[in-house]
């Protein structure tokens, strides 16, 4: 009985060791996982950050765009007339 006993209890203690190794891997993968998701969040804030400063630029320079061709077309009726 001391025997099974014994043997029961180093099953036991293995069986926990292998869990535990087990929880430690997926418990290392999902921290790496957050991380991983973590950094894709940041980029892609600054991805998105970029793209609209380049929008509100484009604005910007059509509305120049638009100013400059309208005192061009003005200044070439001027000179004709």
């Amino acid at each position: 009985m001391n025997r099974v006993l014994c043997v029961v209890i180093i099953v036991l203690l293995v069986a926990c060791g292998v869990l535990s190794l087990g929880l430690n891997h997926y418990c290392d993968n999902a921290i790496t996982y957050k991380a991983q998701r973590d950094k894709k969040a940041r980029e892609l804030e600054l991805a998105n950050a970029t793209i609209t400063d380049m929008q509100v630029r484009q604005r910007d320079v059509a509305a120049l765009d638009a100013k400059y061709s309208r005192e061009l077309a003005d200044a070439r009726a001027e000179n004709e007339t």
